[in-house]
This record gives C-alpha cells, sequence and structure tokens, in this order.
C-alpha cells in the first residue's frame, strides 16, 4: 500500500503561512497558486518553489537583482508609461544574423532616433 503524504496546504490565493504555523524546516504549500514554503531555524517564513518562485515578477520585486543574463527568445521589452492607456513603447530586435552588441554610453541623456536630424548632425557632424 502506498503512503499518502500530505503537506499543511491552502487553498487561497496569495495566503503564504505565517511562522507561528510552521516548525522549522517543515513544508506548506498553497494549491492554488502551486507555491511550497517552509520555515527556516531563524524563524522567517521563506518560499523554496513551485509555480512562482521562478517568475521575473519575483526577482523584479523589492529591489532584488540579478547578475545573470536575461535571453528573451522572440519576445519584446513593453514599457506602459506613468499612465495605463493604450500607448506603449516597445523594445524589439530584427532578426539577427550575427552577434551584435549595443552599447550606451556612461551618461545621461536622450537617444537619438533614425530621422532625428539633430542627434545626425551631432553624432555625424552633417
Amino acid at each position: 500500500m502506498a503512503t499518502v503524504i500530505k503537506l499543511k496546504r491552502s487553498e487561497t490565493p496569495s495566503q503564504i503561512p505565517g511562522s507561528g504555523a510552521l516548525e522549522a524546516g517543515e513544508l506548506a504549500m498553497n494549491v492554488t497558486d502551486g507555491k511550497l514554503y517552509t520555515k527556516t531555524t531563524g524563524g522567517v517564513v521563506k518560499e523554496v518553489g513551485g509555480a512562482g518562485a521562478v517568475t521575473l515578477q519575483a526577482v523584479t520585486t523589492s529591489g532584488n537583482s540579478s547578475t545573470n543574463d536575461i535571453q528573451l527568445n522572440n519576445a519584446n521589452i513593453i514599457f506602459e508609461g506613468s499612465s495605463s492607456d493604450a500607448y506603449e513603447t516597445t523594445l524589439t530586435v530584427t532578426n539577427p544574423t550575427r552577434d551584435n552588441t549595443i552599447t550606451f554610453p556612461n551618461q545621461s541623456g536622450t537617444v537619438g532616433m533614425d530621422g532625428d536630424a539633430l542627434a545626425y548632425s551631432i553624432v555625424f557632424g552633417g
């Protein structure tokens, strides 16, 4: 006969177990979110895996950072302005036929666009 192991669990979306609900090293699962949690010996509840553990949102929340490259396959970066409306700025690339590198200068300023006569005259002196 198979042994059934049931973790402490919740089906309430976004619910994280409180530190009083777990022993150090004990596992809990939010079934709806597909996330696993444990409590450290220091009393901190941490997410240890599951559906939400590897999202870009998880990396960028609360000032987190990564030293890993981010590779987007057939995807764009879309910037929404301060107003959520019908207008966005999309950063995209054409299908590369070789490795390319674009380097931004170590200074603040505005990036010139193709067709910008002032930027052209500054860069190319014409």
